[in-house]
Order: C-alpha cells, then structure tokens, then sequence
C-alpha cells in the first residue's frame, strides 16, 4: 500500500525511480536550507552595512567638532594676539577640513540627515565670512578691540556649528538604534522562521528516508532469495521485474544469468577483454565533456566580443576534433587523421591560451599514411597542458615528434612546464604498472587511458614511458605500424 508520501511523488511525477526521487528530495531539502541562509546573510549584510556607515559618520562628525570649536577660535585669538600673522595662521586649512568632510557626508546622507548637515555647511560659510572680514581688519590697521569684538563673532558661530555637529551626532544615534530594533524583530522572524524550516525539513527528510528505504528493502528482498536459489543451484529461478526503475536492469540480468549461466562460464574470459574495452571507452569518452564545455564558452567569449574571424577558426577546428574523434566508430585510423586531430585541439587550446601555450609538430610525412590506434597523442599533449604548462611561470611550449624507429612508430610529446619531482615520477610509473590511477589521482586519468589501450590493443606489455625533471615533461610511446593481426580479431575487425 502506497503512503501519503508516495502519493506525493506520484502526483509531482518523480515516478518510480530511485535517482529522480534522490535527486526530488535533495532540491527540496537544498531550497528548506539554502532560502533561510541567504535572507539571514542578506539580512545581517544590510544591517551591518547601515551600522558601519552609521558609526563612520558618527566618527567624522565627532572629529570635526574640537575643530570648529577649539582649533579654529584658538587659532583667530592668536592672530588677535599677535602671536602669528594672518597669513601664517592655519584657519582657512581646518575650515576646509571640516568642509571636506562635511559634504563627504552629505553625499552620503539622506533626507532630513542631509538637511541639516546642508544648514551646518551654510553656517560655516558665514564663519568664514567673519574670518575674511578680521584679515580685512587686520590688513586695515584696524584696533585691538575691534578685533576682540569680531574674535567673540568668530566664536560665538563656531560654538553654533559645533552644536549642531552634536545634534547631528544625536539624530544619527537616533537612527542606528532604530535600525537596531529593526534588526532585533528580523532576527526573531528569522529565528522562528528556522525553527519552522528545520522542522520541516526534518520531517520531510525522515518522510523520504522511510519511503526510499521501503522502495528499496522488498526488492532487494527478493532479489537476495532469488540469488540464494540460484547459488543453490536452482537454475530455473526467476524473480519477478521490479517497481523501482534502476533495480529492473539488474533484475533482468540475473534472469538472463540464470537461463545462460552455463554459456557464460564459457564466454567469460572474452566478456572480460570487452569489458576491459568499455571501461577505457568510457575514460576515452571523459575527455570530450569538459572540453567541450570549455570551447563552447570560448565560442560564445569571442562571439560576444564580435571576434568573428576566431570563432570560425575554432568552430572549424572542434568539428575537425570530434569528426575525427568519432571516426565513423573506427578505432584504427590513419595517423594523418591523428595529426588533424591534435591540431584542432591545439588550434582550440592555442585560442583559449594564447597568453601561455606554443605547439610545434614535427612528424615525418612518411608516417602520414600508416595505421595508428585513434586518440593516442590527444590525451598526452592534454596531459602536458593541465598538468605542466598551466603550472609554469610564463610561456611554455609542447612540441610532438614522430619517427621510424627500427620499423616501429616512435611519437613523443615533450613540455617545457613544472615537471614532477622524482617522488612524482615514481608514484605515477607505479600506478600505470598497477593497471590503475591510485584513489583521487585524476592527472593519471589520460595517461593510464593510452598506456592500457597500447597495451591491449596492440597486445604489448610497453605502453608510455615517461621521463620528467624541472625542465619539463617527456611522453613517449612506440607502436607497431598499422594494427596488431591477434588483437584485431578480438576487436572485431573494426
């Protein structure tokens, strides 16, 4: 009997397979956990913002005040003094200090804020006015008391700036509490808006969990008593297909196990040579994806910027590349096609890195029209790209030669990049004796693809050899010309 909760994914058609109802209840719960995270940070970002700016004019203001209040009279009385000239005194220096900074914050401030910091910077004209007349007095001859009468002007407007500095000071203290109760409520809303989301996404999690699980335990139920009658030896077991999608393969497969056991027994050691092949087709495949994102956005990076004769050149190139890469299914082409084939993925890497990469292709044309193993050289300048150019300072180049060697292919890719260091070396040597990339090692994928192809495929125990130091890389590989007679056979004369 179906649960309310498989009610629910049969009505939103996730349908009966396990991935889609994974991939379902990831979303929702990534949606439950992700929309509160980015209010909260949006939220706190906001507020934090109107803080910091808050509390900077505050600290601005604060240092205008002794300025208008102190410096700028003590600075007249000693002119009135005689202690100083007119001329030497800093008065219009401070008064275009406090200026600055006044309409700093005017730009920055709104409404009524900005009012009153516009009537504080007309008062500090008028401040200035009173200064302008004591040089003119000054400059006139003009008495001590005079000067005295116009010093208590200077000071008595000095006093009325300062004051409304401090109000300014007050509103704007004002407006940050404000904000901060403001804040205070959106963080309870946003508190028991958590709470809510957590329990929801609890329940929904626990919910998916049991659903999942029960969609999965009776299959796999029945899958396991069919398996112990079929190890018992009852060949005419079967088992009926199941409602969740990815386990009907594998129920269809243990039926065909069991009415053809016995041929398999017999066929298996050629099933393992085959699968040996997909699975290095599969990591032959691997190189085409990223790749072909990477020129895709390189195509659209040049379109946009109206480059026109570059994205023709590239479009020409990648159709070269996967033209050759699919072959028409061949696996054996001529290693005139293999050159083509490098040189619309150098010609597309050469675009994209045109800052850092130089190639050079140096086989003999006498080579051109013999038989070579597709996607052999490829995956060894790709090797060289990410893993030894990009890691160099400066520009670096790779350089693919090819001879007769003894009646033997002989094509070789060298990098000037980073290089590996001789523990580097050896890890890697060790893994492609091993038949397989150590766990996590994925700059070992390209190179152990050739290595095992060459192995199988030209049904020699030497694949690549490789030789690395500080000045760079060198890949070499030597190969029989055209194909090996004992393993075409096995590859189905292709």
């Amino acid at each position: 009997m179906h649960t309310l909760f498989d009610r629910v994914f049969n009505r939103l058609k996730v349908g009966n397979s396990l991935a889609e109802r994974l991939r379902f209840s990831f979303m929702v719960i990534l949606a439950l956990m992700l929309i509160p995270t980015l209010v909260s940070i949006w939220t706190m970002r906001s507020y934090a913002d109107s803080y910091h700016q808050a509390i900077s004019q505050v600290e601005s203001i604060s240092s205008l005040k002794p300025l208008v209040t102190s410096d700028i009279p003590d600075e007249m009385w000693s002119i009135v003094a005689g202690r100083i000239t007119f001329s030497e005194g800093r008065q219009y220096a401070l008064m275009d200090e406090v200026n600055g900074t006044i309409e700093d914050l005017m730009g920055t401030a709104a409404g009524g804020k900005s009012t009153e910091l516009t009537v504080t910077r007309r008062t500090m004209d008028t401040l200035k006015s009173y200064i302008d007349r004591m040089g003119e007095q000054i400059a006139s001859g003009a008495m001590v008391a005079d000067n005295e009468a116009l010093l208590e002007e200077v000071r008595s407007v000095a006093s009325l700036v300062g004051d409304m500095l401090e109000k300014y000071v007050t509103v704007e203290i004002s407006a940050t509490m404000d904000t901060s109760r403001l804040l205070q409520q959106q963080l309870i809303l946003i508190l028991w808006l958590l709470a809510a989301l957590v329990a929801i996404t609890f329940t929904f999690a626990m919910l998916a969990q049991r659903s999942l699980s029960r969609a999965v335990r009776t299959p796999i139920a029945e899958l396991e008593h069919f398996a112990g009658a079929i190890a018992e030896g009852d060949l005419l077991a079967r088992v009926d297909k199941p409602e969740v999608t990815e386990l009907r393969g594998l129920t269809e497969s243990l039926n065909v196990m069991a009415g053809k056991l016995q041929g398999l027994i017999d066929e298996n050691r050629r099933e393992q040579e085959n699968l040996k092949r997909s699975e290095l087709r599969t990591l032959q495949a691997q190189i085409a994806p990223h790749f072909l994102y990477n020129t895709l956005d390189a195509i659209v990076w040049l379109a946009e910027a109206q480059r026109t004769d570059e994205v023709i050149h590239i479009t020409r190139a990648l159709s070269d590349f996967f033209r050759i890469s699919l072959s028409q299914g061949r696996d054996w082409i001529p290693l005139s096609d293999e050159i083509k084939h490098l040189q619309g993925y150098l010609t597309i890497q050469k675009i994209r890195y045109r800052d850092i990469l130089d190639y050079e292709i140096d086989i003999s044309p006498e080579l051109y029209n013999r038989q070579i193993l597709k996607l052999l050289l490829q995956p060894l300048v790709e090797n060289a790209i990410y893993h030894g150019i990009k890691h160099r300072r400066g520009r670096g180049m790779v350089r693919v030669t090819g001879r007769d060697q003894d009646g033997k292919m002989m094509l070789t890719v060298v990098d000037n990049g980073a290089g590996m260091t001789a523990e580097r070396l050896q890890q890697v040597k060790s893994n492609l004796q091993n038949d397989a990339p150590a766990d996590g090692e994925r700059g070992c994928y390209g190179l152990f693809n050739v290595n095992k192809r060459i192995q199988l495929y030209y049904n020699q125990p030497e694949g690549v050899q490789i030789e690395s130091g500080e000045s760079g890389t060198t890949v070499s590989l030597c190969v029989p010309f055209g194909r090996n007679e004992d393993v075409q056979g096995i590859s189905g004369g292709r």
